[in-house]
């Protein structure tokens, strides 16, 4: 069995929360960077969940990057595809954090996230 070649992707859309910038992305510790394009959005969802959003682009193409930011202005309604294994979810307003005993079980993946 081998690795598909199409990766899974998921699929948002929302909202950019203002334009889309391009910053620089250093690949190594020999200074080789790549441009990036970034941008926030609010996604169309109940609970309006802002996603930060980065897309990189290859060495030497920076103009690319800054005409693909140029377009997406404040306001601009946009659906972003990512393959699941480069997403990263960020708790950014935790209200607690409880240590759990390491001598037991692992709860199942469908008991590690609840509403309380």
């Amino acid at each position: 069995m081998h690795a598909s070649a199409h990766p899974a992707l998921a699929e948002y859309t929302g909202t950019l929360l203002h334009a889309a910038q391009v910053r620089t992305a250093v690949l190594d510790h020999e200074g080789h960077s790549v441009p990036v394009l970034c941008l926030d959005l609010e996604l169309d969802n109940a609970l309006h969940t802002h996603m930060h959003v980065e897309q990189p682009f290859p060495t030497g193409h920076y103009s690319q990057a800054a005409a693909a930011a140029h377009r997406l202005k404040k306001g601009t309604r946009i659906t972003v595809q990512a393959p699941l294994v480069g997403l990263r979810l960020v708790a950014a307003n935790a209200s607690h954090i409880h240590p759990l005993d390491p001598t037991t079980e692992t709860p199942e993946p469908c008991q590690q996230s609840r509403l309380l």
